[in-house]
């Protein structure tokens, strides 16, 4: 199989399939699952309880992925299990969406070599797909620049930020991630757009979704939670921004900031306390501040870990940190009620988390951010940047507009 097919060419091969999932699992794996089932699990206040049940008990696998739940859970599902407002107008996709496949396509990237998983019903679709992967596809020749289209998203967006600096000032919230949305964009193919644009930006944690008449292209760099079989948690919230043209002069910057070494340390112990939640006692540690590249940016992230304690899964995972604390705020129950207040609309999958939760008690889950849906020709994303006490109104703006140059790029190349 040391010749097996691109992923291009496997994603265009199940073109036909009435779901569809690629989920990039770091540098090593990805993972490609789908099913021609229409069922779903969506957005109900018990959909944790569903969500388990139809998760099959299983060994664990020596594969990413072999079989589970796959799909979303969008920001506003984050009040079934935290205290947030009610969205005022419904979000443009589901709430949440999850679906099952009974197994995956693994490619291993070091060795090149696609590996079936699952059920041996799936694991024999799976054969046939690799034999009769479709030609590789072009793709577009380069992204197109971009910048937002209307001066009014600058103008409110830096005057949320002027009302969250004022909500600090109050001693209400230490930090608030604060957002805007571009839409209406159109676009004719957005698998292609999906796969060139994670050729071109690698980001290590993206994602494509297929369900019905929705598309969802992630180019996420940030974990929202890792779950081991044997109940080891991770997550890896990313804070502080570069441009990787800005060179080791742009590095050095962004790793001598105080304030956005201070904006991580704020993340970082808001996860401690949601993981301690579930977490065995005494499990919960915060690794060392680190850069990472990610595509044409520079993030500064940590890592937190924590064993779960007996009894607990990684849907309880879910319930006790969700939705993320990198891309809401702390406190943040008071962050949530500013991101409503402030924010136009819904947010969507935007900021909630794309990935899937394995029969054998696995799971690997996106922030989605840098993520885009698209609905009949029409694509739309949200950019956002954390704020902190000695924020800038201009460059906060200007920095989500740097974190939303590639995404927009390739949308507006295909």
């Amino acid at each position: 199989m040391s010749a097996s097919p691109s992923l291009s060419r496997i994603a265009r091969a199940l073109h036909n399939q009435h779901s569809l999932g690629i989920f990039d699992c770091g540098p090593e794996w990805t993972v490609v699952a789908w099913s021609a089932s229409d069922e779903a699990l969506s957005l109900t206040e018990d959909w944790v309880a569903k969500a388990r049940a139809r998760l099959c008990a299983s060994p664990p696998a020596p594969l990413p992925f072999a079989g589970g739940l796959v799909g979303w859970i969008g920001y506003e599902a984050g009040r079934t299990v935290e205290r947030m407002p009610l969205p005022r107008t419904p979000p443009a996709v589901p709430e949440l969406l999850l679906w099952r496949s009974e197994g995956a396509l693994c490619l291993h990237h070091p060795t090149k070599r696609w590996h079936p998983a699952g059920s041996p019903t799936f694991q024999a679709e799976a054969r046939k797909v690799l034999a009769t992967a479709p030609p590789h596809a072009e793709r577009p020749a380069a992204p197109a620049p971009w910048q937002p289209r209307a001066s009014e998203h600058a103008a409110r967006y830096q005057s949320g930020v002027a009302s969250v600096l004022d909500a600090i000032r109050a001693g209400d919230v230490y930090q608030v991630s604060l957002a805007w949305e571009q839409s209406d964009l159109p676009i004719t193919d957005p698998l292609g757009c999906w796969l060139a644009l994670r050729e071109a930006n690698p980001a290590e944690r993206g994602a494509y979704l297929r369900f019905a008449d929705v598309e969802v292209l992630s180019n996420s760099p940030e974990v929202y939670l890792l779950v081991a079989p044997d109940g080891t948690v991770q997550s890896m919230p990313i804070k502080g921004t570069a441009r990787c043209s800005d060179g080791d002069q742009g590095r050095l910057r962004l790793w001598r900031s105080e304030k956005e070494r201070a904006e991580l340390t704020m993340i970082v112990d808001l996860v401690r306390n949601d993981l301690g939640r579930i977490a065995a006692t005494g499990s919960v540690r915060a690794g060392p501040r680190r850069l990472r590249r990610c595509g044409d940016l520079l993030h500064a992230e940590q890592v937190i870990s924590a064993r779960l304690r007996a009894g607990a899964d990684a849907l309880d995972a879910v319930t006790a940190s969700f939705p993320p604390g990198s891309v809401t705020g702390a406190p943040k129950v008071s962050a949530m009620s500013l991101i409503h207040a402030l924010e136009s609309g819904p947010r969507g999958i935007y900021t909630g988390s794309i990935g899937f939760f394995g029969d054998d008690g696995s799971a690997h889950l996106n922030v989605a951010i840098r993520t885009a849906t698209v609905r009949n020709g029409l694509a739309r994303f949200h950019v956002g940047a954390g704020i902190v006490a000695d924020s800038d109104p201009q460059q906060e703006w200007d920095e989500t507009v740097a974190k939303g140059r590639a995404l927009a790029g390739w949308l507006a190349a295909t």
